[in-house]
């Protein structure tokens, strides 16, 4: 044997092993924050991308409402607006060309369901829900829109006098009237925008303010839409503390979920008939 031939000593291997776990600890910690990145943001992008796909599909159908291809000549009648409160719209339309509309597909409202929504309001009970389209009006035949969905609120611009254009306030000339059924007697009788700035925001009474006299669904010829998606898990790291104003609604979440809100108009092209 040759006695000059030298290994490693018991603290060699000791501080190898160290120094080798240490690199380990540290190639864990960026893959762990990596992934975790990775995953906060893939929970975003999901949430955004729903809220954006409903909202889209949505405005989509609104502009359709009233349709009717025979016209007033029609055999039946075509009523449009059936619903305007700030919960929920429904409305008609006459998909197959027969000038009525009374077959599947032509009733449609949008809201939560009765169980996930109590008080119709607006607001999922335990903060997020499905968003369903029924299919037909008074039926529970329905398909979901979009997931995780914190609240949805539906505002209405009229022509309340015929003139073609939406009305504005007589002391605001150059602001539209956004109003909803707050009673339920499908005529539009609370304004959003209180301070008349043109933008529905934390600035405004939270509890609208009365319109003069109530208008008639029938007159509406716009809806603003609003969704308030929310991640479907709690991210990592995040405290949710923004006030996200939702038609009349102010909410402000404390928890750990994120949360996007995405409002869009859809104008009525065909009023009914």
């Amino acid at each position: 044997m040759n006695l000059n031939q030298k290994g490693l000593t018991l603290v060699e291997l000791l501080i190898a092993m160290v120094v080798s776990l240490i690199a380990m600890g540290l190639a864990y910690t960026t893959y762990s924050a990596q992934q975790r990145a990775y995953t906060n943001e893939q929970l975003v992008l999901d949430m955004q991308q729903n809220a954006r796909s409903a909202l889209a599909f949505i405005r989509r159908e609104i502009r359709m409402a009233g349709y009717n291809p025979l016209g007033p000549s029609g055999t039946g009648v075509v009523d449009g607006f059936k619903t305007v409160r700030r919960d929920r719209l429904g409305f008609t339309l006459d998909l197959n060309g027969d000038g009525d509309d009374d077959d599947d597909n032509e009733g449609i409202v949008y809201r939560f369901k009765d169980v996930n929504d109590t008080n119709g309001d607006g607001i999922a009970d335990a903060g997020n829900a499905d968003l369903f389209r029924y299919h037909r009006q008074g039926s529970d035949d329905c398909s979901v829109v979009a997931f995780d969905i914190h609240a949805i609120a539906f505002a209405y611009a009229f022509d309340a006098d015929g003139d073609g254009q939406l009305d504005v306030f007589s002391d605001a000339p150059d602001v539209v009237v956004w109003a909803v059924d707050l009673n339920g007697d499908d005529q539009l009788d609370t304004y959003l925008d209180t301070n008349k700035d043109g933008v529905i925001d934390a600035d405004d009474n939270p509890a609208g303010a009365g319109l003069a006299a109530a208008v008639p669904m029938t007159q509406v010829r716009a809806v603003q839409v609003s969704v308030l998606a929310r991640t479907r898990f709690e991210v990592r790291g995040h405290t949710e503390n923004e006030t996200y104003v939702v038609g009349l609604h102010r909410i402000a979440p404390n928890d750990g979920f994120k949360r996007t809100l995405v409002t869009g108009i859809a104008m009525v092209r065909n009023p009914g008939s």
